[in-house]
C-alpha cells in the first residue's frame, strides 16, 4: 500500500513533464517552394475570362515567365489542355451539351504545330459515311468559342543567367499554371 502512494505522485509528475515537452515541440512545417508565375504572351494575364481575339493574339506570342523581382525564365516545355463545349445527341434523341477534352505536350514557349495549324479534312470513312469532322481539323485559333476552357499546366522553366544565357533544361523548375475560359 505504501508503494502505491509513492508511485501515484511520481506518475502524475511524469505525465505533466511529458505534456510540457509535447507542448514545446513545433509541428514540422513544409518548406515553401518558389513557383514563378507564368503569363500568356507579353501581358500580365495568368488566368480568368478572356475573349477569343485577345487570346489568339497573345497565344501567338507564346507564354512567358518572370517573377516580381524582375528575373526572367525561359519556358522549356508545358502541357496544353483544351476543353471544348460540344452539342451531342443522347440515346433517346435529346440534345446534350458535353465537354470534349484534348491535351498536347509542347516544347518551348509556343503551342505545337499539331494544334496551331489547320489540317486537311479527314477522308470519308467507308464504314460511317459522311461525318462533319471539319472543326476537329481546325487550328486552336479557329476552334475556340465562348464556353470553352484552355489550360497551361506542368510548365517547366529555366532561369536566365544573363540576357542571353539560361541554365540547362535539366535544371528546370516547375512554373505556375494558367486557366482561361472564353467569354463573348
Amino acid at each position: 500500500m505504501m508503494y502505491r502512494k509513492a508511485y501515484l505522485p511520481l506518475i502524475i509528475v511524469l505525465i505533466l513533464v511529458g505534456l510540457k515537452l509535447l507542448a514545446q515541440q513545433k509541428a514540422p512545417g513544409k518548406a515553401k517552394v518558389f513557383v514563378p508565375p507564368v503569363y500568356l504572351g507579353h501581358s500580365d494575364l495568368k488566368g480568368g475570362p478572356i475573349k477569343k481575339d485577345q487570346f489568339n493574339s497573345l497565344l501567338k506570342q507564346g507564354i512567358t515567365c518572370h517573377d516580381s523581382a524582375g528575373n526572367k525564365y525561359r519556358i522549356v516545355a508545358f502541357d496544353f489542355g483544351y476543353s471544348e463545349r460540344r452539342l451531342y445527341e443522347d440515346s433517346v434523341g435529346n440534345m446534350v451539351t458535353m465537354m470534349d477534352y484534348s491535351a498536347e505536350y509542347c516544347l518551348g514557349d509556343t503551342i505545337s504545330p499539331d494544334i496551331s495549324t489547320t489540317r486537311a479534312p479527314a477522308v470519308k470513312d467507308p464504314f460511317y459515311g459522311d461525318q462533319d469532322s471539319s472543326d476537329v481539323s481546325k487550328s486552336i485559333y479557329e476552334r475556340v468559342k465562348p464556353g470553352d476552357t484552355v489550360y497551361f499546366y506542368h510548365v517547366v522553366v529555366a532561369k536566365y543567367l544573363d540576357a542571353t544565357t539560361s541554365l540547362p533544361d535539366s535544371s528546370g523548375i516547375r512554373g505556375g499554371s494558367m486557366k482561361f475560359y472564353f467569354v463573348k
